[in-house]
Formats: C-alpha cells, structure tokens, sequence
C-alpha cells in the first residue's frame, strides 16, 4: 500500500477525518496519525502554524517515511477579492507562492528571480523562485472527483491580510485565489524530495477579515479529499 502526506496546521482542521485515523508516535515531535484513504495509507502530520512548522513537519515526516509518495497540504484560507470564492467552499492550488518574499523596491515587491539565486535547481529552466508548481496528474484526479472545484494560485504568507486594501494587493500582485500560511512551505520540500505536491484549501474567512468559520472551511478541504476516496 502507498502513503499519502497530509500536512495540516491544527487538529481543528482535520477534525472531520480524525474518526477514521489511529494515533501514531510523534514524527518530528509532531503529532501523527495513520489511516486509509481507499487504496491508500493516509499519513496525517500537525504541523502548527506558519511555513517554518510546516516545512520542519513535512522534512521529518519524509525523512522518516522514505516510501511517501505524494504530499498534501490541506486546510483552511481567506478567499480573495476577485476570486469568486465562497465560504466553505474548496478550491485546488495550480501553484502556491512565496508572497512574503522578494525585492522590496520603494511600494512594490519584485519577485526572488530579481536576485538571480532560485529556491530549487539551477538558474534557467525548471527554477524555482517564488513559485512552486503543484503536480498536474494529481491535481487533474482530485478536479476529477470534485467537479466543479475552483483551481488557482494560492498566496503563502507570514503576514495575514487586516484589511480589505491589504488582501487586494496580495490577489493583485500575485494573481491569486487564496492567502494561507504553509502552502508553499510543504510545496518547496516536496520539491526538494522529488515527491509530487498538492494543496486543497477551504475558505474559512474572506481575505482581509477576521470571522472566521473554522469548520465550515476545514469541512470543505476535507470533503475534497474524501471524495478522491470515491473517485477510485
């Protein structure tokens, strides 16, 4: 049987698959569980909050697990202006980006490339800067069983958006559907492991807003990622 990665950041957000998984020792003194997801071990990891958790849980868990053969990372995130979103509603990264990071030059941000040193390969083709690609055969069997599913670009951030202004800028500068804390965090070491990569999202806020609907938006991720279960 395969394994699935699922990075997620709290408990809360995996709340609707935690009746179907067993606890295991902590990986990366973060807390573990196992289950099935159809043909599928399914391997949940809690990260915490925000990319360095996130990538030190998806590190240890690959490091621990050399035979993972996909990574996820799932949870909740603000809807942008523009994106048609809705709450609880899912949507499917086509990539997730470095928002936070760049060259400041005056009011706008330029991307990492400006620097000339990517995140993952060499200068020239294939070079990852602030963009990290999600893997189409996944992406198309998770759109497969969710018809319908929104797919775009999702912003990671360390900065949450306060404001209406602020989470149009972010949409704006990076033409994105979603703003979240560890998307591309997961991504960039699933790149680095030459593991396939996949980030599924629910909306638990509007970006700029802080009410949040915590299980409505986790719901929604999780229903998704279920429905791969019923696809197969």
């Amino acid at each position: 049987m395969s394994t699935w990665l699922a990075v997620i950041s709290m408990r809360a957000e995996a709340e609707l698959i935690m009746p179907r998984l067993r606890p295991l020792e902590d990986i990366g003194r973060r807390p573990a569980f196992s289950g099935r997801l159809g043909g599928q071990e399914l391997l949940v990891v809690l990260s915490g909050l925000g990319q360095v958790n996130a990538a030190q849980a998806a590190t240890a868990a690959l490091e621990a697990r050399p035979g993972i053969e996909a990574v996820f990372n799932l949870g909740c995130a603000g809807a942008c202006p523009g994106s048609g979103l809705e709450m609880s509603q899912a949507a499917l990264a086509t990539e997730t980006v470095f928002a936070d990071l760049g060259v400041q030059k005056g009011e706008r941000l330029h991307e990492i490339n400006l620097v000339g040193i990517p995140l993952h390969g060499a200068v020239g083709k294939g070079a990852v800067y602030n963009r990290v690609p999600c893997d189409p055969a996944l992406n198309a069997a998770v759109a497969a069983a969710n018809p319908g599913l929104t797919q775009g670009a999702f912003a990671t951030v360390e900065r949450i958006s306060g404001d209406d202004a602020a989470a149009r800028a972010v949409a704006r500068r990076w033409g994105v559907v979603l703003e979240e804390m560890e998307g591309a965090a997961v991504g960039l070491v699933a790149l680095h492991y030459g593991k396939p990569f996949v980030a599924l999202r629910g909306v638990s806020n509007l970006a700029g807003h802080r009410e949040l609907d915590l299980a409505g938006g986790a719901g929604a991720a999780m229903r998704a990622l279920l429905n791969l279960e019923a696809g197969s």
